[in-house]
């Protein structure tokens, strides 16, 4: 198996792993090129040879690592602290809804059920 190409940018050089760990960190095709030190070109024509698919594909399919690492990185802190909790709490699970209209419907039947009518609370009171 050929080892996998290298690209020589004037800062840097640039391997699968280094680009794998730069997308994991949710780099912008722009802060690669800064970092390695090279034309969006040569890397597009890298990635071509490093993985035979277009940047933007193998770019967006190697981002969802660091997307996987940071939620398992959250449920980790989920362990350890109660505020997190909350605030995850707060944030992934929708409000309670509550129902007004079938409170004020059971209030209304309650209030029916031991309100007498007028004649017998006459008969009661006579």
């Amino acid at each position: 198996m050929p080892n996998p190409p290298v690209l020589r940018g004037y800062r840097r050089e640039l391997t699968k792993e280094i680009f794998e760990d730069l997308a994991a960190l949710q780099c912008e095709p722009s802060e690669i090129l800064g970092y390695i030190g090279t034309t969006r070109q040569k890397l597009e024509a890298w990635c071509r040879k490093a993985y035979r698919r277009p940047l933007p594909e193998v770019l967006e399919a190697v981002r969802q690592d660091g997307l996987i690492q940071i939620r398992r990185a959250s449920f980790e802190q989920l362990k350890k602290s109660a505020t997190v909790i909350t605030q995850q709490y707060n944030r992934f699970l929708p409000p309670v809804k509550q129902d007004d209209d079938g409170a004020r419907a059971a209030i209304e039947a309650l209030t029916a059920a031991v309100t007498l009518p007028e004649e017998e609370v006459r008969e009661v009171f006579s």
